[in-house]
């Protein structure tokens, strides 16, 4: 089983404790790293001489280690799980949550960042922002969005929402490796208002569903299509009645005006905020991972119908 280095970053929130505790056992369960991260703010009251200066924020930066190592341990004891199970460190550091998040993890070679979610209402959402969606935006490796309420229980089923790009190929095999090592099924989401009309539709979505066939390494991965005014509803409603484990979407490397202007962009926004399910966000240049020693059984030989 391959083993992974996670990075769970954590500002001690309801939310993100719980993100805490589901990034525990899925370290667990997957035998990879644990690394602990929590980025704090310097008092805007500083000593005028450098010397003190110094002094102070080295027992600042003490201090929060110890806090976190200390929240560290009562978390594991909590969860009934030893220390020694979920190798890792813990490390702190000072300045921009997101800015930071995104520099340890490369430093750390970290292969996912685990993050909470607070959500939002819609004023709250344009106006504030979320740190979660800072690290996501910037992010270079696959950032996983827990939702304050959800627990770990396993991976069996996940949904990869789709636009049928062309760049997401690389994403799904990538994801179907990932899969491979809960042996989960894999489902590859279109969620669409046929604005488009329904023939049209149904080309674009026969052509990635070949594409899918023939390029991607899965046997338990099956193609499916929703019709909803909102996709950001559909996806919900699709996750919450199948009972999804992991919502994934793929984030396109973008210049800033088409950041602005995407909708595939400005919908992981908004699952990052909205979502029920844990949402996996890969970037559109991650690399695929070879995972070996996978006895792949299908499950569904069949050729999934078009709905």
């Amino acid at each position: 089983m391959k083993h992974f280095n996670f990075l769970i970053a954590t500002d001690y929130s309801k939310a993100v404790m719980n993100a805490e505790r589901y990034a525990v056992r899925l370290a667990k369960e997957t035998g990879s790293t644990l690394t602990f991260l929590h980025v704090y703010q310097v008092p805007i009251t500083l000593p005028s001489q450098p010397m003190e200066f110094a002094a102070d924020a080295e027992a600042l930066h003490k201090s929060h280690l110890t806090k976190l190592e200390q929240h560290k341990n009562e978390l594991f004891h909590s969860l009934k799980i030893n220390l020694n199970d979920v190798p890792g460190e813990c490390i702190v550091c000072e300045g921009s949550a997101g800015k930071q998040i995104n520099k340890i993890a490369a430093e750390c070679q970290s292969d996912f960042i685990i993050a909470g979610t607070h959500g939002a209402s819609g004023f709250q959402e344009a106006l504030l922002g979320s740190h979660t969606w800072d690290v996501i935006r910037e992010s270079t490796v696959p950032v996983l969005a827990i939702p304050e309420h959800t627990l770990y229980t396993g991976i069996q089923k996940i949904v990869f929402g789709t636009s049928y790009r062309e760049e997401e190929i690389p994403v799904l095999n990538f994801l179907a490796n990932f899969a491979s090592l809960f042996h989960a099924d894999l489902t590859v989401l279109h969620v669409t208002n046929y604005v488009l009309s329904k023939e049209f539709e149904r080309k674009l979505f026969e052509k990635f569903r070949n594409n899918i066939e023939q390029l991607v390494r899965y046997p338990n991965v099956q193609m499916r299509l929703s019709v909803n005014d909102s996709v950001e509803e559909g996806l919900n409603l699709y996750c919450e009645n199948n009972k999804i484990d992991l919502l994934v979407m793929s984030i396109p490397k973008m210049s800033l005006f088409e950041k602005l202007f995407v909708p595939n962009l400005s919908m992981a926004r908004k699952m990052s905020f909205h979502t029920h399910t844990p949402l996996l966000t890969i970037p559109a240049s991650q690399k695929e991972v070879v995972i070996k020693e996978i006895d792949y059984q299908p499950i569904n030989a069949e050729r999934p119908e078009y709905i």
